[in-house]
């Protein structure tokens, strides 16, 4: 199943917003015609910059060193909740992409 341009979506995430790979990567959906949703808790950074949307979850670094982990626990919720969001909205398309998905990852996995 080939998915159109025009509805191509990709989301990037990086707590920075400024990991090379990751900037690199949605730069390059961008000029495939995709959609981007950045997540970052930096919401001035390169990933901001280029995506289509940015949310930002997290907060900017500390003394401690704890907002590492508290940024990287808000990006999981942020993700969860689109994700079961996207499946109670659109069911039959979550459930096509997600075989997609598994098709894709499978010679990743054991």
């Amino acid at each position: 199943m080939t998915v159109p341009v025009a509805t191509a979506a990709a989301s990037a995430g990086s707590r920075t917003g400024a990991t090379r790979s990751t900037v690199d990567t949605a730069r390059r959906a961008r000029l495939a015609g995709a959609e981007v949703i950045g997540l970052t808790s930096c919401a001035q950074s390169p990933l901001s910059e280029t995506s289509t949307h940015t949310l930002v979850a997290g907060g900017q670094d500390l003394v401690f060193g704890l907002e590492t982990t508290a940024s990287r626990i808000a990006h999981l919720v942020t993700v969860d909740a689109l994700a079961q969001t996207l499946l109670a909205l659109r069911a039959s398309t979550a459930e096509r992409t997600l075989h997609l998905s598994a098709d894709v990852t499978a010679d990743h996995s054991y």
